[in-house]
């Protein structure tokens, strides 16, 4: 990690030649150095493009991999360096047999063609190159290289490149290996030439059709690609209102939006009113375990940066939510993946889900955050998205229909089965566990209706319907009336309460304030009072973040010991619950309690775990270990780019101002020529 007040590595310098031994990572820069008993010492920083405000060169499809060689010693050293690439599988290709074909110029290298898969690998700047096949683990081809490398053969799909180098004693050289590609689709249910309905092709492939010209591009322009990475990254490292860890975290969480995100032009599946400049795009929930397109909560949790950094795309996707609204306000809740039973990486299969009670507040809250944000490049935006959300609104006041409850009681209520339809398991919340499960009134979903009815109240303002303002006003003191009747403890809100069926939880929720923490990061006022707010946050504190070491637990009871509750388990906690939990007590007073709660959550994660690559979806219930029980690869752990709004006490909208550290990331990352 990079030190107080120092710089990453400079344009051409990995890590190991600006006097650190330690490889390192900052994504999209990973730099390596590597140990051999070899005579000759060897670096490697590999990087691809990836400029916040610069969407087309981000998708740029090709990676760079920069080989340090440095000869420490008295006397001259030869040697042979050599890259290998095994090709696509024949699934992936469309084909068994491959076409192999020379390059030359300023990226020099070989090109191998398939119908669905093609691919080049080569060498920038002036050196000479020989081409081969894959040399693959193979130890003897390998140990050959200096000589020969295999032959291409049709069959085959895998190639090699190798440089013959010569090294004076303290002389030091790099030699830049790209591979670059095109392979522009993918189906929905398995290969990307399978027999299975919805194919879909990548935004990229609209801009990128040439992998050997790719190549080309990269050889012209690597080295201002690259200052420009190093450049957004400068203005995070340097950024010494945040802590250090948050520093280095903020960049490397950054991975998961080229890892999870895929973005499909307009073509057949997608429907009619997709644009050809939006296509759509989604996000992955959980690739390897759970794999969805823009499951809805996870994108409140997480699009945060692909709403600062990459605005075409964040648009592209709540055209999608638009788009595929259905006509009695509900959003949808995944475009398409298994929990709707229909195929994983699908963009045309949307389906209502089952997390009824907190959806709306979602679909709000993102689409407040693009407007806090874009408002002035973007003036039409609100009008364009207000019956979306209006509509929405409604729907989400409605859910529960019990003629025992009243107005205000509903509105902080869970829906009952028999109030929704087309349902494929009861109707639940984010937290879909079932124990203690959740019933009647709950101050989790009254505190994020009430949150989202603010934000609505907002914007209904702002594009100049004050009736419906009116009246989000009236549901606001309504439902804020039922909270402090019914749920109020005198130190905490209850868990839930349903009187007809006389179901009760007196547990501590950990996360009862979600919605205050979506007002106070929105900048709307809070429907809970201050005084409120401030008890429930010392309870939180002695009780669920008391018992663990790690963040703070769901469920705790009220002396403060821990709840043996099924389902998620006594310890488990959700990573970007934490955050935000974090960041509440950071809006409310308490900024050093909550910088340092959220300092604990990511160090475990990071340096205890070691999941800064791998990032998991919930912590281990049983056992209080810090362990992942569940998920891979989840984008909900973007979460962690509201927190430099937090630290200065701003809403969303703020860090995006041309003098706030979103705005001068996205300047320093410009284009200079």
């Amino acid at each position: 990690r990079t030190p107080e007040g120092v710089s990453p590595p400079q344009a051409g310098q990995p890590a190991a030649l600006s006097g650190d031994n330690a490889s390192g990572s900052h994504y999209p820069v990973a730099d390596v150095e590597f140990e051999t008993d070899a005579p000759v010492r060897v670096g490697l920083r590999a990087w691809s493009p990836f400029l916040p405000g610069d969407v087309v060169a981000s998708m740029l499809p090709g990676i760079l991999l920069e080989v340090h060689l440095r000869n420490p010693g008295p006397a001259e050293q030869e040697g042979t360096i050599a890259f290998s690439f095994p090709g696509p599988t024949d699934k992936e290709a469309g084909t068994d047999r491959f076409t192999h074909r020379t390059i030359e110029g300023p990226f020099a290298g070989i090109e191998t063609r398939a119908p669905k898969a093609s691919y080049a690998i080569g060498v920038i700047g002036k050196e000479k190159v020989r081409f081969g096949g894959e040399l693959g683990a193979d130890g003897a081809a390998w140990a050959r290289i200096a000589r020969e490398l295999p032959a291409t053969h049709p069959a085959a799909p895998g190639t090699s490149v190798a440089v013959d180098f010569s090294l004076d004693a303290g002389q030091r050289k790099v030699v830049r290996f790209a591979l670059t590609w095109h392979a522009p689709d993918w189906n929905a249910r398995g290969y990307n030439w399978a027999g299975a309905p919805h194919t879909f092709t990548h935004m990229y492939a609209k801009y990128f059709t040439d992998p050997a010209a790719v190549g080309e591009v990269l050889a012209r322009e690597h080295a201002e690609l690259l200052q420009r990475v190093l450049a957004w990254q400068q203005v995070i490292y340097t950024e010494t209102g945040l802590p250090i860890w948050l520093r280095d975290a903020l960049i490397n969480i950054l991975h998961l939006i080229t890892e999870d995100g895929l973005w499909a032009q307009k073509k057949d599946p997608l429907p009619a009113w997709v644009r050809p400049e939006d296509g759509l795009f989604g996000f992955n929930e959980c690739p390897r375990g759970c794999p969805q397109i823009e499951c809805l909560p996870c994108s409140f949790y997480g699009n945060q940066p692909l709403v600062y950094f990459f605005p075409e795309p964040a648009l592209s996707t709540l055209r999608g939510y638009k788009g595929y609204q259905y006509p009695d306000g509900a959003p949808v809740w995944i475009f398409g993946g298994c929990t709707g039973n229909t195929p994983p990486s699908d963009f045309a299969n949307p389906t209502r889900g089952y997390q009824f009670a907190s959806n709306g507040i979602s679909l709000a809250a993102m689409v407040d955050r693009y407007w806090l944000c874009h408002r002035e490049r973007h003036p039409e935006f609100l009008r364009e998205f207000w019956p979306t959300v209006k509509q929405n609104m409604i729907w989400t006041v409605n859910l529960c229909k019990s003629p025992l409850y009243t107005t205000g009681e509903k509105i902080i209520a869970m829906p009952r089965a028999e109030d929704t339809d087309e349902l494929s398991k009861p109707p639940t919340e984010w937290f879909e566990a079932p124990q203690p499960g959740w019933f009647g009134m709950t101050a989790h979903i009254g505190g994020l209706h009430l949150a989202q009815l603010r934000i609505v109240e907002r914007l209904a303002k702002a594009v100049g319907d004050e009736a419906f303002a009116q009246q989000c006003a009236e549901w606001i003191a309504a439902g804020a009336e039922s909270m402090e009747k019914r749920l109020w403890t005198g130190s905490y809100y209850l868990n839930f309460l349903d009187p007809p069926t006389g179901r009760r939880s007196d547990l501590v929720f950990g996360y009862q304030l979600d919605g205050e923490w979506i007002t106070d990061h929105h900048g709307v006022p809070s429907a809970l009072p201050a005084e409120r707010v401030a008890t429930v946050l010392e309870t939180i504190r002695r009780c669920n973040i008391a018992v663990t070491k790690y963040g703070a637990v769901n469920y705790v009871h009220p002396d403060g010991t821990p709840a043996k509750v099924g389902g998620y388990g006594m310890y488990s906690y959700f990573p970007p619950e934490a955050l935000m939990l974090a960041m509440t007590y950071m809006y409310n007073g308490k900024s050093e309690f909550g910088l340092e709660l959220a300092r604990k959550v990511w160090h475990n994660i990071t340096c205890l775990q070691g999941y800064t690559w791998d990032q998991p979806n919930i912590m281990r219930g049983d056992v209080d270990t810090g362990e992942r029980s569940y998920g891979n690869d989840y984008y909900q752990n973007m979460m962690l780019w509201s927190l430099p709004a937090a630290v200065e006490g701003r809403d969303f909208g703020a860090p995006a101002k041309p003098d706030g550290l979103v705005g001068r990331i996205l300047n320093a990352c410009r284009k200079t020529s």
